[in-house]
């Protein structure tokens, strides 16, 4: 185990694994212990702060956190941010950029590949990569560019995933996000025929910890009563007996969005087994056999460029294991309706 460290910056490198880290509080008065943890690591938002809380990884002066407990001037914290059972995941070499310019690149992300380490997965993941990519660059020219994910994609869905170089880049496009200022568009193959063409699910979506699944994985919800506003339109692009590809375009971003409103609607993404898809429901074209992952890709993603202000759209090929099922329907890729135009407002500026 690497030794405990006191101080663990948002720009580390993340190809180097530390599985601990140690604080001192140095705050002049209590404060809550999610509150403080979501100052000090820069790079956890509170809802993963408070995950690593209530899974029992975080202990104060040697004992169990809670999120609400107060710590003050002295408190020692100690976070295990790996798991005793982890391990490095082996993948092939990512395929070069997309898509690159001073500020940001592109990447088609492979399916079954984590974008950053969890606590069970400590290296082999996208964003490590990209980091020892940059690496020898860095050391040769002086530079210090830090790769940072722009937006997280879950480790069975494919396609684009934006990267920006610095904090200021990351921090603006993170502002469109929020602001629902950047286009997304998503292939989906489902179970079931939906009735209309075109449809669309508003209905709101909270989180919730499943206990009775492994490492108690999260799963999102409909939860009209604390969850937050999230919609997605849907336009079916080709159907089979029993089985559609869709067109997503997601208006709010919410953790699972596009996966947890097409099950409430009974039309879960084929594969997609944490969400109701099983062999036994799906109807598939003849030779095509059940899928090993949820068939959900990142095709388009459509922005105003953070530095230059202007507008663009990136897209992603489909990744392998879709193909077949595109083909069977005659759907073609490239004639795929681009994302909707952004609203009008100003560049952000960043540098």
């Amino acid at each position: 185990m690497s030794p405990p460290q006191e101080h663990l910056r948002a720009g580390r490198d993340l190809s180097e694994v530390v599985e601990e880290l140690e604080l001192v509080v140095r705050a002049a008065e209590r404060i809550r212990l999610d509150h403080y943890l979501q100052s000090s690591l820069g790079w956890k938002s509170r809802t993963k702060v408070q995950r690593l809380i209530t899974m029992g990884r975080v202990e104060v002066e040697g004992r169990p956190g809670k999120p609400a407990m107060k710590v003050g001037r002295g408190d020692r914290i100690t976070i295990r941010l790996v798991l005793e059972n982890a391990e490095r995941e082996e993948h092939p070499p990512l395929a070069p950029p997309l898509w690159e310019d001073p500020y940001l690149l592109a990447i088609a992300k492979p399916p079954r590949r984590l974008v950053h380490p969890t606590g069970r997965t400590i290296g082999g993941t996208v964003i490590d990569e990209v980091h020892r990519r940059f690496a020898p660059l860095n050391a040769r020219g002086g530079r210090a560019v830090v790769p940072r994910l722009c937006h997280r994609l879950d480790r069975d869905t494919s396609g684009l995933l934006l990267v920006a170089k610095t904090a200021a880049i990351r921090r603006a496009v993170q502002v469109a996000f929020e602001a629902n200022e950047v286009r997304k568009g998503y292939l989906a193959v489902v179970e079931g025929e939906p009735a209309a063409d075109r449809f669309e699910v508003d209905a709101a979506i909270s989180d919730a910890i499943d206990r009775s699944r492994a490492h108690s994985n999260r799963l999102s919800r409909i939860d009209e009563e604390e969850g937050r506003a999230s919609l997605t339109r849907f336009r079916v692009l080709g159907r089979g007996p029993g089985h559609a590809v869709i067109h997503c375009l997601p208006v709010t971003g919410r953790q699972n969005q596009i996966r947890v409103h097409l099950a409430s609607v009974g039309h879960p993404i084929l594969g997609d087994t944490g969400y109701g898809s099983s062999p036994e429901g799906a109807a598939l074209p003849e030779g095509l056999s059940f899928p090993d992952r949820a068939l959900l890709h990142s095709l388009q993603l459509r922005f105003r460029h953070p530095v230059w202000g202007t507008e663009r759209e990136l897209r992603a090929p489909v990744d392998r294991d879709l193909r077949p099922f595109l083909r069977a329907l005659a759907i073609d890729e490239a004639r795929i309706a681009p994302t909707p135009g952004l609203p009008r407002s100003p560049a952000v500026r960043a540098t």
